[in-house]
């Protein structure tokens, strides 16, 4: 099933219920899995150094446990390192939203979760870029955002209450107060410039808790799912809240769902990617050459 398995655990995933978790579950895994090994990552820098090491003796099986963040942050090690093409990476979603792992069908619990690795379905999953005009770009793997979306983030990130929840809470409590910036949007050719409430780039179709804003995803497309809503009146938003748990985002008027291989946004915004607030752009966006393996429950989207 797996090749020298190495876990590394986030114990503060899922506002740090995750320290409990493994702690009940680490005697079934490693009788379950007895040659794996495991590290508990006090804090980002851990899973740097963890994945070094663990590296070092060559290629296996990295087991991340934790949530979108989490895998965030291993898939970031891994390119820093230059180590996509050195393991097969899974997920093991112990998170508040758990949202790349909707789209891979990987489940939650444990059993199940082992029934769904032993099946030994691998994809090669594809990694977003983000560019900024200062600092060294950042990756992901799920689904990137602007505007709106980023500042949601960013008070999601302060709350003390974390649930699947808190995301859709969020975004309905303070959207009222809201100002659009005004961004130039750059894709494949086309311009638009306006007031933007949110600008959603996807390679997995979930984000926010469940929420699909680019259900035209697929972690296997040569492109990125692109979501993008002007300035909307905020009747309308209401109107259609329904739809941002269902595939017709794009059926609201001023919503745009497409897919593009580079997408630019010039203007000063909010930027955030797979649940981690990165500051603001301008930001350029495209996909990584090279693919990452990724051990999931369906190999069709």
């Amino acid at each position: 099933m797996f090749d020298r398995p190495h876990f590394i655990v986030n114990p503060a995933a899922a506002g740090g219920r995750a320290a409990a978790w493994w702690r009940a579950a680490e005697p079934v895994i490693r009788k379950r899995v007895p040659e794996c090994s495991a590290t508990v990552a006090a804090k980002r820098e851990d899973i740097y150094r963890t994945l070094q090491r663990t590296l070092e003796s060559g290629p296996r099986d990295i087991i991340g446990v934790g949530g979108d963040g989490t895998h965030h942050d291993v898939v970031n090690a891994l390119i820093k390192l230059g180590a996509l093409n050195e393991c097969t990476y899974a997920p093991l979603p112990v998170g508040s939203g758990n949202d790349w792992c909707r789209t891979l069908a990987v489940p939650r619990h444990l059993l199940r979760w082992f029934q769904t690795m032993e099946k030994g379905w691998l994809i090669d999953h594809r990694i977003g870029q983000l560019s900024f005009p200062s600092g060294p770009p950042r990756y992901f793997i799920n689904v990137a955002g602007m505007a709106y979306d980023a500042e949601v983030v960013r008070r999601a990130e302060q709350h003390p209450f974390k649930h699947r929840l808190t995301y859709p809470l969020l975004t309905a409590a303070h959207l009222a107060g809201f100002t659009p910036p005004r961004l130039s949007l750059t894709y494949d050719g086309e311009c638009v410039t306006d007031r933007f409430h949110t600008i959603n780039l996807g390679i997995g179709r979930y984000n926010g808790g469940g929420m699909r804003l680019v259900p035209q995803a697929n972690p296997l497309r040569d492109s990125l799912a692109l979501t993008y809503a002007r300035a909307l009146p905020l009747h309308r938003i209401a109107l259609n809240g329904w739809r941002f748990f269902t595939d017709s985002i794009g059926a609201v008027r001023g919503v745009t769902t497409t897919h593009a291989t580079s997408v630019r946004v010039d203007g000063l915004t909010g930027v955030e990617a797979d649940g981690e607030y990165l500051g603001t752009g301008p930001v350029v966006a495209e996909l990584l050459p090279v693919t990452l393996r990724v051990r999931c429950g369906r190999t069709a989207f």
